[in-house]
């Protein structure tokens, strides 16, 4: 009996710490570390109170497997500063397919500096991008085209680094006196490091 106990422990403890048998260990956690996939990126439309004075004219183009980038064009009818407001309204997808709003709402005064600690390293890529260099508050008024921003420097923005996986709408405007000057719509999708798209 003792042998028998004895020969089970050893091939237990061998196929245990044998190479072969390593288990992958991929937790399926609901939160942690992720990163995006960007799936839509388009400019709002039928929305209350929009006067269209910052045009987001902003798609997704797929430059690679791996890599997307932001085209377009923003055109500005008045000057981006401080005298409007940021707002983000995050929508969740929920389990059946529809959105549930406002799961997230965030606004803070003073747009174009509240944007610009938003972007935080990113700041800087982005406003080359669209071809403003050494950019500061406010952004004058005209017409930018963006040549093709890497998604890639969206890793770089002040967000939580950490975040329950899903697919997420964000929507991004600007206020002034109950007014929407500009908006656009952002769809991603937070998915554990380690899956496939």
């Amino acid at each position: 009996m003792f042998k028998f106990l004895l020969i089970n422990f050893i091939v237990s403890l061998i196929f245990v710490n044998s190479e072969i048998y390593k288990p992958l260990l991929l937790p399926q956690l609901p939160f942690g570390e992720y990163r995006i996939n960007y799936l839509g990126l388009t400019r709002c439309t039928a929305m209350p109170l929009l006067v269209d004075k910052i045009l987001f004219n902003f798609y997704l183009s797929k430059k690679s497997a791996n890599t997307t980038e932001i085209r377009g064009n923003l055109t500005n009818f008045v000057q981006f500063d401080d005298s409007l407001n940021l707002e983000l309204n995050m929508a969740v997808k929920d389990s059946i397919g529809g959105w549930k709003d406002n799961a997230f709402v965030f606004k803070q005064p003073k747009a174009c500096t509240s944007l610009k600690k938003l972007f935080g390293e990113a700041w800087t890529h982005v406003m080359e991008g669209v071809g403003v260099y050494n950019a500061t508050c406010p952004i004058p008024v005209g017409l930018y085209k963006l040549s093709g921003i890497d998604t890639a420097v969206f890793s770089l923005v002040n967000f939580p680094k950490t975040y329950f996986y899903g697919v997420y709408k964000f929507r991004f405007f600007f206020t002034k006196n109950n007014e929407v000057y500009g908006c656009t719509i952002l769809v991603i999708e937070l998915k554990r490091p380690w899956e496939n798209n």
